[in-house]
């Protein structure tokens, strides 16, 4: 088989699909592209056996079809150093891989039988809504950072995405904040039902999508499938079942803070340096009109101190958050004013944008540290 394509257009496939190569693969073929050729159409395929991805590549020209393996990270070293020309690749048997354009030198490539390259997996479900790769990508990104590192919670490694009629939920929690976004304006064919996407397989589909896109989300017993008119993704769920994180959100929290996001992110950047290299708290006082924000490394010494006003309706409150919690949340607040709803110094804090964006509702909880 024999094809020719744009040096431009295979980087940027290999970019959407490197990310599924195992660095350290259990079997050989892991650590290889798919190539497979059927007429006009290359299809380009990577697994870890937990992610599969498969990328459609337009080509210029093509001759006869058939497939082969190809060794993922040289043929990518290979594919970036190239100018962006017509380049021709041939496989002649068995595998041998020869890659030419005009101008530079010729390359000839270690190939594979493609028959040691497991079998993409079989999405059978009736489960299936199509949604804009734009709020897509937005829902990820509003979640990412709240998902767990913990391998000893595994359900917790992932984003829960819940599907109830014309609605979608995404929610991440690591016990210590937690994200929800929730969009009213998703259909989708079957029951309700919850799901756990792993972090791995959302952080590539954030990366490769483009804001364009239509992307079909197909849902079925063990796996799910995202897929756009040129690549698809199919991954495994997470088995388990989700903390009911309903009941850890306030629904009354009296004291209301709201704060111009600008000046007070650049407070926190200021005063955390001065915060416990353990624990990073920094301390809140809250009173009408005015906060307060502080912090005092008592192994190094030190001590910041800032005061400005603010809109405040509520008692006069002493809180303390974890300084990188804090500023991780609060980088997901898009408008220009965020809005705190505060229980007691012990109680978690609710935090949303002062306007939602149309059709959606966001709201981030975190945790306080105790104060000492």
């Amino acid at each position: 088989m024999k094809f020719t394509f744009a040096q431009s257009t295979m980087l940027r496939s290999i970019q959407k699909i490197i990310g599924a190569v195992s660095a350290r693969a259990p079997m050989p073929a892991l650590s290889n592209f798919h190539l497979k050729l059927d007429g006009r159409n290359l299809i380009m395929t990577s697994t870890d056996l937990e992610v599969t991805i498969s990328a459609t590549v337009e080509l210029l020209e093509s001759e006869g079809d058939g497939g082969v393996l190809i060794q993922a990270k040289r043929f990518q070293d290979l594919i970036r150093e190239l100018p962006d020309i017509p380049l021709e690749i041939e496989v002649v048997d068995p595998f041998k891989v020869t890659l030419r354009g005009e101008g530079i030198g010729v390359y000839n490539l270690p190939g594979e039988d493609p028959i040691d390259f497991p079998e993409l997996p079989v999405i059978d479900s009736k489960t299936s809504f199509h949604i804009s790769a734009e709020i897509f990508k937005r829902m990820i990104g509003k979640t990412l950072f709240a998902v767990s590192k913990d391998e000893m919670r595994p359900v917790l490694t992932g984003i829960l995405f819940q599907l109830r009629g014309s609605e979608i939920r995404v929610v991440a929690t690591d016990g210590h904040r937690l994200s929800r976004v929730s969009r009213q304006d998703v259909a989708f064919s079957g029951e309700a039902r919850d799901d756990i996407i792993p972090m791995k397989a959302l952080t590539i589909l954030q990366r490769n999508l483009d804001d364009d896109d239509d992307v079909e989300i197909t849902l079925a017993d063990t796996r799910a499938s995202f897929s756009t008119s040129k690549q698809r993704l199919i991954t495994r769920l997470i088995d388990g079942h989700y903390p009911k994180y309903e009941s850890v959100i306030p629904q009354a929290n009296p004291n209301h803070l709201r704060i111009k996001m600008s000046d007070f992110m650049s407070s926190i950047r200021r005063v955390s340096i001065f915060s416990s290299h353990i624990s990073k708290q920094i301390k809140f006082t809250l009173e009408h009109g005015k906060a307060t924000v502080e912090a005092e490394d008592p192994e190094y010494g030190g001590r910041g101190r800032e005061q400005f006003n603010v809109e405040y309706a509520g008692d006069s409150l002493e809180i303390a958050y974890n300084a990188g919690y804090l500023m991780d949340t609060l980088r997901q607040v898009d408008t220009e004013d965020a809005l705190f709803e505060l229980g007691n110094s012990n109680d978690a804090g609710i935090i949303r944008p002062s306007s939602q964006a149309d059709k959606e509702d966001f709201l981030m909880l975190l945790m306080p540290i105790r104060l000492r």
